[in-house]
């Protein structure tokens, strides 16, 4: 389990970041989940390992928006679905 990625998620959730999060479009929650990472990032660094850890747990957790934006921020790749 990624605890980076459970304490950033954490991080958003109480900054308001998902506050009418569901009224957004898609690039829209992009954009403010990237600028909530960004900061959490700031504060609290994260190896490749870590961010492919947490990756995991985005997904695993059915974060997309999060597992997006944070493989973005670190240069990282998401594999794609198999239909």
């Amino acid at each position: 389990m990624s605890d980076w990625a459970r304490r950033a998620h954490h991080y958003l959730n109480i900054t308001g970041r998902f506050r009418g999060f569901r009224r957004l479009s898609d690039g829209q929650r992009y954009e403010v989940i990237r600028e909530g990472l960004e900061e959490f990032l700031r504060d609290n660094p994260l190896t490749r390992e870590g961010a492919e850890e947490a990756l995991e747990w985005f997904l695993s957790k059915r974060r997309i928006h999060e597992a997006r934006a944070l493989a973005k921020l670190m240069g990282l790749r998401i594999g794609r679905r198999k239909r």
